[in-house]
């Protein structure tokens, strides 16, 4: 993933080096590092299949090891080419107070909670929701005996990041110390935002636990403080029935350029190597498409899966998985049959909102409305 000419849809032409993307193409090929070691053989089966279907020719590399840097964490450092391990499980247990002992660098993370029940129209049904966290290295106490809040830089990144993905109903939990001071970070951060129209709840986990219990939540962007992650993460997965994988990025700064590496988010202590989740490696390799500027492909890629959703078939823990007339079939079988193109449905699928950027997003040019609403305060940015 540090290459030298971009993947696009167009004949390949040379970057701009003040724009050029972190994914690219090198003798027309797409390079696509991933951590020293061998990749499962199953998801290497997989992963190769979903290469060829798409119609992208593929240079498969191990990532160079740092001198003397022994673990995936050490891998992920601001400056360093992205790495794509969606095998590789981080709990969002390993958030909490102050963050695992090899927690990946990063400013901010994002997951996402994506399903397709059968036969949901457009607009209907579905669900596409972005978590977030700031990096617990990335939340400071202003004063001795004060909590951590995340940077009002990092806060910004999130929200212009839920911003870019045209989401509009964002929810910030945090714990009742923490409120105060993210409320004033947000009304200093409110000029700094781009796109009008933005609604934020600031909520305590207390607060917000009715909405997360629900089968869907009524907002489709959460930032969650690191300590709380695990609790909202386990309350989605539950509510919703995704109770595998989520396709997990970590981020040293805003854009497709701040991207270092690719996981997946699972339940658990730390990390663990996963087996082959389907939708994971489908929708993880969908972004990674789409930060290189493949755009057609990555949602060429996440179509297929919605229509063999929307044709009854699943996996285990993905949701709607004993719904009369669904059919759970293994990861493995899942990855085959969309290649061999078995789905039945023909009808428009919801666009995923990961794969539709508001590029204009993060420019600074326009000034935001930035509504922060809470059961105790209202507070209006301009």
């Amino acid at each position: 993933m540090d290459q030298t000419s971009p993947i696009s849809d167009a004949p390949v032409l040379a970057p701009s080096p003040r724009n050029r993307p972190q994914l690219a193409l090198v003798e027309a090929r797409f390079r696509l590092v991933h951590p020293a070691g061998e990749i499962p053989e199953e998801s290497r089966t997989a992963l190769d299949a979903l290469l060829g279907w798409v119609g992208i020719a593929a240079e498969i590399v191990p990532a160079e090891r740092p001198r003397g840097l022994k673990r995936l964490g050490d891998w992920a450092m601001p400056g360093t080419t992205p790495v794509f391990a969606p095998w590789l499980g981080w709990s969002p247990a390993a958030f909490q107070h102050g963050g695992f002992a090899h927690l990946p660098q990063a400013q901010f993370v994002v997951s996402y909670l994506l399903d397709h029940p059968r036969a949901a129209p457009p607009g209907l049904g579905g669900l596409d929701l972005m978590l977030m966290s700031p990096h617990p290295a990335q939340c400071m106490a202003e004063d001795g005996g004060d909590v951590p809040v995340p940077r009002a830089g990092v806060l910004t990144a999130m929200i212009r990041a839920a911003r870019a993905q045209r989401r509009e109903r964002l929810a910030i939990i945090v714990t009742a110390r923490q409120r105060n001071a993210v409320a004033t970070r947000l009304l200093a951060a409110g000029k700094g935002l781009t796109g009008a129209g933005l609604t934020l709840d600031l909520l305590t986990l207390e607060e917000a636990l009715p909405a997360l219990m629900r089968a869907r939540a009524p907002w489709d962007a959460v930032i969650a403080m690191p300590d709380l992650r695990s609790t909202v993460f386990t309350l989605l997965a539950h509510a919703s029935g995704v109770c595998r994988a989520w396709p997990m990025l970590w981020f040293a700064g805003e854009g497709a350029r701040g991207l270092r590496l690719v996981t997946s988010e699972a339940p658990g202590e730390g990390a663990s190597r996963l087996p082959l989740d389907a939708p994971a490696l489908i929708h993880t390799l969908a972004l990674t498409l789409q930060a290189s500027g493949a755009e057609r492909h990555a949602a060429r890629l996440h179509e297929a899966w919605a229509l063999l959703r929307d044709s009854g078939v699943t996996t285990a823990g993905h949701g709607q998985s004993g719904v009369p007339y669904a059919r759970e079939v293994t990861d493995s079988a899942f990855v085959a049959m969309l290649c061999r193109g078995e789905a039945v449905s023909k009808r428009p699928q919801p666009v995923w909102r990961a794969l539709h950027n508001n590029k204009n997003a993060s420019g600074g040019s326009q000034t935001s409305h930035l509504r922060v609403i809470s059961s105790h305060q209202t507070i209006t940015a301009g």
